[in-house]
């Protein structure tokens, strides 16, 4: 019978730890809060740099007329004409967190702003929303494994 037990006791922890959670879900999405503030801080201060930085190396991302992009590298590719542009500014501000029933997967959504200027340097400013899922690493710190995000329709004038 004490046999049985410690085979049950071996068999059944690992997943009754793994369904628990996390201790403090709304604690921890917070800290994801925090997590994507600072994605948003470093893109702005490092550029390129900064970006990669936050990006799991299998990450991935969708782009209209595009097949799935995936890997830090083609992602690193991807965003660096964007980045690299002395004219134009992207700044983004997460809304919301929410956390998987395990802990190690949450998500984050926002709102973003793409300020350029056009042909004759007027000042041109896009917005959209974006969602940004992240992997929770080993250290405890949070990696982008997909990130994708829709531009707002301009208005228009009523006919």
């Amino acid at each position: 019978m004490n046999r049985f037990l410690l085979m049950a006791v071996i068999v059944l922890a690992p997943s009754s730890f793994l369904l628990a959670g996390p201790k403090d879900p709304q604690a921890e999405s917070i800290i994801l809060l925090k997590a994507d503030e600072a994605f948003d801080a470093a893109t702005a201060a490092q550029g390129v740099k900064g970006f990669a930085s936050f990006l799991a190396e299998d990450v991935a991302t969708l782009r209209p007329d595009k097949p799935i992009i995936t890997g830090k590298d083609a992602m690193t590719a991807l965003w660096t004409p964007l980045l690299s542009n002395p004219s134009l500014t992207i700044r983004w501000k997460p809304l919301k967190a929410s956390l998987s029933g395990g802990g190690d997967l949450g998500y984050t959504v926002g709102t973003y702003e793409i300020t350029s200027k056009d042909e004759q340097g007027t000042h041109v400013v896009a917005t959209g929303k974006y969602v940004t899922i992240w992997r929770k690493q080993g250290d405890s710190s949070w990696k982008v494994a997909f990130d994708s995000g829709v531009e707002d329709t301009a208005a228009q004038k009523a006919k």
